[in-house]
C-alpha cells in the first residue's frame, strides 16, 4: 500500500478540491472555484443564495470560441489560459459583468457571466452560462468543508494558546533566575485567554470582519487550508484496494464521460487532491510547444508560495514516515 506522501504525488484533483474564490461584479460579492484542463474547464458560481454550475469541453468548447472570438486564431490552451487569468487576476484591463435569464418551466435563473479583456492586443471576450446546480452541491462544495475548517482553526488556536502558556511559564522561570530582557518595550505581559477573546470582540477588527460577512475566508491562507481539508478527506476515504493498483485509470480525468455528471454534486468523502499538492502543471492548461498570440503568462507569487508549501510538507511527511518505520523496527527489536 502506497505512503500518503506517494498517494499526493500520484492524484490528480477534480472540482472537489479547487479552493473558492472571491469575485467581485458591480459592487456584488461571489464566490467563484473553477478547475481547468487542457481542453476543458467547470465552474461552480454562487451569490451565496443561488448556486450556479458548467461544464464545457471539446467541440461545445471550440464552437464558443469561434462564435465568440472568430478574428483570434490561438491553441485552445491559450484562450483557457486567458479565461482563467481574467477571473483570477480580475485587473482593470478586464471587465467582468453578469446578467440572469430564466431557466427552463422553473423559478431558477441561469446566470450569464461575460468577460472583456484583450489577447495579443485584441479585443476578447468570453461568456460563462451557469445554470441551477444540484443543491447537493451546496452542502458538498462549501458548508460542509467551511465547517470542517471552522473545527481546524479553533483546534490550531487551543493548540496556540497551550504553546504561548507554556512560554509564559518559561519566561517566568527565567526572571525568577533573575533573567531580565534587554529593551523594556518587549517585555510581554502573562497571556489571559478570556481577556484575549474580550479583546477580540470589542476590536475594530471584529466589527470589521462582521460587515464583510466572510467574504476574507478565502484569503491565500484560507484557500489553502481548503485545499489540504479536501485532500486529507480524499485520502482517508480512498480505496486501499484500487490504491494498491496502478492507478491509472483513476488518475486520467481527461475523458469527461468518467467523471460525474454536472447534475450530481461530488461528495466530501470523495474529494479530490488539492492543487497545491500536486505539480502546478497538472493543474492549469499546458502551454502549446508552438507560439500562440500574445505574452506568456508568468508564474505568480501565489503559485511560488504554493510549490514552497508544498515542499516543505512533503518534507514533514518524509520525516513523519521514517519516524514511524524506526519506531516500528524498535517495537519488533523488543518483542520476543
Amino acid at each position: 500500500m502506497s505512503t500518503e506522501i506517494e498517494w499526493r504525488r500520484r492524484w490528480k484533483p477534480n472540482l472537489d478540491a479547487c479552493p473558492w474564490q472571491t469575485l467581485f461584479i458591480d459592487g456584488k460579492t461571489y464566490l467563484i472555484k473553477m478547475k481547468f484542463t487542457q481542453y476543458s474547464y467547470e465552474i461552480l458560481l454562487t451569490d451565496f443564495t443561488s448556486f450556479w454550475f458548467e461544464e464545457l469541453s471539446d467541440n461545445a468548447l471550440k464552437k464558443r470560441i469561434q462564435k465568440l472570438n472568430p478574428s483570434i486564431e490561438a491553441p485552445i490552451t491559450r484562450i483557457l489560459d486567458q479565461i482563467k487569468n481574467c477571473l483570477e487576476e480580475q485587473d482593470r484591463e478586464t471587465e467582468i459583468s453578469t446578467a440572469f435569464k430564466p431557466d427552463g418551466d422553473g423559478d431558477d435563473e441561469k446566470i450569464l457571466l461575460s468577460i472583456k479583456s484583450e489577447l495579443a492586443g485584441m479585443p476578447f471576450s468570453w461568456h460563462f452560462t451557469g445554470r441551477p446546480a444540484e443543491k447537493s452541491m451546496m452542502s458538498e462544495h462549501l458548508i460542509v468543508p467551511l465547517m470542517a475548517m471552522v473545527g481546524e482553526l479553533m483546534r490550531r488556536q487551543a493548540e496556540l494558546i497551550t504553546i504561548i502558556q507554556s512560554k509564559d511559564k518559561e519566561i517566568d522561570d527565567y526572571k525568577s533566575q533573575g533573567v531580565r530582557t534587554s529593551r523594556k518595550h518587549i517585555e510581554t505581559n502573562p497571556f489571559v485567554e478570556t481577556a484575549f477573546e474580550n479583546d477580540m470582540l470589542l476590536s475594530k477588527g471584529f466589527e470589521q470582519g462582521v460587515r464583510q460577512l466572510g467574504s476574507t475566508a478565502f484569503t491565500e491562507s484560507g484557500q489553502d487550508l481548503y485545499r489540504q481539508l479536501m485532500s486529507k478527506s480524499a485520502w482517508l476515504s480512498r480505496s486501499p484496494r484500487k490504491d494498491d493498483d496502478d492507478g491509472d485509470s483513476l488518475l486520467d480525468d481527461s475523458s469527461l464521460s468518467q467523471r460525474r455528471k454536472p447534475s450530481t454534486g461530488p461528495s466530501w468523502e470523495n474529494s479530490r487532491l488539492p492543487p497545491s499538492m500536486t505539480d502546478s502543471k497538472s493543474n492549469s492548461p499546458q502551454k502549446s510547444p508552438g507560439k500562440s498570440p500574445g505574452k506568456s503568462p508568468k508564474a505568480s507569487p501565489v503559485k511560488t508560495s504554493e510549490m514552497l508549501r508544498q515542499k516543505a510538507l512533503e518534507r514533514r511527511m518524509e520525516q513523519e514516515e521514517l519516524k514511524k518505520q524506526e519506531k516500528t523496527k524498535k517495537k519488533k527489536k523488543i518483542a520476543f
